[in-house]
């Protein structure tokens, strides 16, 4: 808990510092992994079929960058989290 400068606990101060340490990590990981926020991707996403595999291509908006995956978004509103290693095999 954050204190003001007479000891008493303030919510607010310690809301904001918090909020500008994530924004500075996610800012660190977009360039680690060279994605952004909001970017529309193309990855192969593959359906199981009676015949067979078939693979299709897909377009998702990254939505969050986390420690070990990424979150991507559907346009139908599905969500998946690969982590970057299987990201970058999938990518298109």
């Amino acid at each position: 808990m954050y204190k003001n400068h007479e000891g008493y606990p303030d919510p607010t101060q310690g809301d904001a510092i918090n909020g500008v340490r994530k924004e500075e990590i996610q800012r660190m990981r977009e360039k680690q992994h060279n994605l952004k926020r909001g970017e529309v991707i193309r990855i192969k996403d593959s359906i199981e079929t009676p015949d067979g595999k078939r693979i299709k291509i897909v377009e998702v908006t990254v939505k969050e960058l986390y420690a070990n995956c990424v979150l991507l978004e559907g346009k139908n509103g599905i969500r998946r989290c690969p982590d970057y290693w299987m990201l970058k095999k999938i990518r298109v």
